[in-house]
């Protein structure tokens, strides 16, 4: 699931290449210690004065660590810190923490401060263990945010709540079909780079893919609601799991045949009881899957020969549902947790929703379905629609993406709102 992220940065990579001139910034030695503040790595990096711990709501911070050593960063002659960041539960509106990854670019900050991109990761997987933040070099992702930071945007890379901090320490328990708790970690995590960064803008937008694209559709559906004292500008949602009611369609559960789809329907059913406690998971999944859930939920399992084992002698018939009445019941209930919400309207900001055709994982008529339903409510959406697998993206259809994000920040008012989203 983390391929179209990955593709996305390397084409960003190769964008921000062709527009760089002049040598790398020169490095400062290993044993330099910081001071009361958090030194920079590079000269001209920006200092990040010492942290405000004061709980003052959502996007406070509760710890700040620097990161040092990471390839990617000292290339863009960034300064980056893990932080733990206040945010919200959007089931129950219980204060919660989260971790994210933060960076700053190098150089004297624009009038108004650096904007603000916070970016939304895919699905990595459920439990604690599994947030990027925690993974050696960052699963990646740091390179990705170094091109952001290259092209003068300070970037928030939010774990999501219950990835990287343990549920019984402050957290909850992760869900990729939790809607609103995504949406008030992206805000969030822009709101916190806001607070340790005081060189940034309150401008700021939210791009992400799969999950993330999630992520970052509902920031712009509860930036209104939940998002004062933040200008949110726009959102890119690249393929994302928007709505996968589809995934309860017996048809498209007896053409499963690769691991991705596997793992989508595994941790899409692991989800759906973590949101609604009443869901019967054991009408969903055969005995046999049912023995091994645990070890295949797990995104670092102990015996990983047999957790790979397991997943390659899955078949659709471990997944098939128990009855037609079954099956309706969870086709309801992945659209009961599907975007848009019941909050959002006209008066949200954009969003940009790139998707493919014929993507074999995320089905493209859930992202339709989303939204011609999200048009309906007067959202303005904007679609972009690749012919075939959205994993298989293409150097001109980010860097239009990356346009479009660029577009709302200068300003400009989106063109063919809702042309083409069903």
């Amino acid at each position: 699931m983390r391929r179209t992220v990955m593709a996305l940065a390397a084409v960003l990579v190769t964008v921000a290449a062709c527009g760089q001139s002049g040598p790398a910034p020169a490095r400062q030695g290993d044993d330099a210690r910081p001071t009361r503040q958090l030194a920079p790595i590079f000269p001209g990096s920006e200092a990040l004065p010492a942290p405000d711990l004061t709980d003052d709501g959502p996007g406070s911070l509760v710890e700040l660590k620097p990161v040092k050593g990471d390839p990617s960063f000292d290339e863009a002659g960034a300064i980056a810190a893990r932080i733990v960041y206040r945010s919200t539960s959007g089931l129950d509106g219980h204060p919660t923490h989260v971790s994210a990854l933060i960076a700053v670019p190098s150089g004297p900050a624009p009038k108004g401060g650096w904007p603000i991109i916070s970016f939304g990761h895919d699905t990595t997987g459920l439990l604690s263990k599994c947030a990027p933040t925690i993974a050696p070099q960052f699963w990646g992702y740091s390179t990705g945010m170094a091109v952001y930071l290259q092209r003068g945007f300070a970037i928030a890379l939010s774990d999501y709540q219950g990835l990287g901090i343990d549920p019984g320490t402050g957290g909850r328990q992760h869900s990729v079909l939790d809607i609103p708790t995504l949406g008030n970690n992206i805000i969030d995590a822009a709101r916190a780079i806001h607070r340790a960064a005081p060189s940034t803008s309150t401008n700021w937008g939210a791009i992400g893919a799969g999950e993330g694209g999630l992520a970052a559709w509902s920031a712009a559906e509860r930036a209104g609601a939940y998002g004062a004292g933040m200008n949110m500008v726009g959102a890119v949602a690249v393929s994302p799991l928007a709505n996968l009611a589809p995934l309860a369609d017996p048809d498209r559960i007896a053409a499963m045949s690769t691991p991705d789809q596997y793992r989508l329907q595994i941790r899409t059913l692991q989800s759906l009881a973590t949101v609604q406690p009443d869901f019967d998971l054991d009408a969903h999944r055969s005995q046999k899957l049912g023995d091994e859930w645990d070890m295949l939920v797990d995104c670092a399992p102990r015996d990983v020969p047999a957790a790979q084992q397991a997943l390659n002698q899955l078949t659709p018939k471990d997944f098939q549902a128990k009855d037609a009445a079954a099956a309706a019941d969870l086709r309801r209930r992945l659209q009961s947790v599907a975007v848009p919400s019941p909050y959002s309207g006209p008066t949200d900001p954009p969003v940009l929703v790139a998707f493919g055709t014929a993507d074999p994982v995320n089905p493209a008529a859930g992202v339709l379905k989303a939204t011609a339903d999200a048009c309906g409510r007067g959202e303005p959406i904007v679609v972009m629609r690749g012919i075939g697998d959205t994993g298989e993206i293409n150097d001109q259809t980010m860097q239009n993406a990356l346009a479009w994000l660029q577009a709302r920040f200068d300003g400009e008012r989106p063109a063919d709102v809702c042309v083409g989203a069903a």
